[in-house]
């Protein structure tokens, strides 16, 4: 049976309904497209389209835009060499894109946060009516340096950032993916009693200053920054596994990629 694009974006979509205003569209190709291999990724990189179109698949799911702006806006870029080179393979390649960022979020649980946790075991830690929010056994003894060489191992990610103690005993934690602003991040740690937030990415004047005023005034906060990428893209195999379930005749993979940041 032919499955079309537009039959697999549906399934995406369904759990939620229409949202008003998202960023969740087709950035090329077509719905009518019949699908013959479906590609996972952060965000469709210049290599992770090669790789897909090598790979047989002509639809790529993202999180992250393709078009380095959070509206895919291209008008800007017009005569740039990087934005041209790249829509000239999309456009000879024919590969539908399709950015699957606000539905995932919606999902219940949060499709992210979800597969986030499984790839770092952290299921058992989770509060169930708010999976964002860890509590540690009592006894588990965990610091944020010893949470930090954990989240590093399992994610695969050479170095994290932290601000705050690297000592400090944690008990409570939370989870902030992505990079819901330095507002939401500083009321999760004001709001829900946690001693770290792990958070994606920040602008270096907010959460990273209220976390060292913290730390100076004596008060247990401190704070982990993943990156935004590995702080979701571990998050995307929850859409690997809902496709692979629902069309089992597609081929479905995941493009992990390098961080496009390293520390030198």
């Amino acid at each position: 049976m032919t499955i079309s694009v537009g039959q697999v974006l549906d399934f995406l979509t369904a759990p939620v309904g229409e949202l008003d205003g998202t960023v969740d569209t087709l950035k090329s190709g077509s719905r009518d497209e019949a699908v013959r291999g479906i590609s996972v990724a952060f965000t469709a990189t210049y290599d992770v389209i090669r790789r897909a179109v090598a790979s047989g698949s002509n639809l790529i799911i993202v999180h992250e835009p393709t078009y380095f702006n959070h509206l895919d806006e291209t008008d800007w870029l017009s005569g740039d060499p990087v934005y041209e080179r790249k829509q000239s393979l999309i456009a000879s390649s024919g590969v539908s894109i399709f950015r699957l960022h606000d539905y995932i979020h919606e999902y219940k649980p949060d499709g992210i946060v979800e597969g986030m946790l499984s790839a770092l075991g952290w299921e058992a830690y989770a509060d169930p009516d708010e999976p964002t929010l860890l509590t540690l056994p009592q006894d588990a003894g965990r610091t944020v340096r010893s949470i930090a060489e954990e989240a590093k191992r399992k994610l695969g990610i050479a170095s994290v950032q932290v601000a705050g103690n690297p000592e400090l005993p944690v008990a409570r934690f939370g989870l902030a993916v992505g990079a819901p602003g330095g507002r939401a991040q500083m009321a999760y740690l004001r709001e829900k009693d946690i001693d770290l937030l792990i958070a994606g990415e920040t602008n270096e004047w907010e959460t990273n200053e209220y976390v060292r005023d913290a730390m100076d005034m004596g008060l247990s906060k401190a704070m982990i920054i993943l990156g935004h990428q590995k702080s979701e893209e571990a998050g995307m195999r929850t859409v690997v596994k809902l496709l692979r379930d629902a069309f089992p005749a597609l081929p479905v993979e995941l493009l992990e990629i390098p961080s496009a940041l390293r520390r030198i």
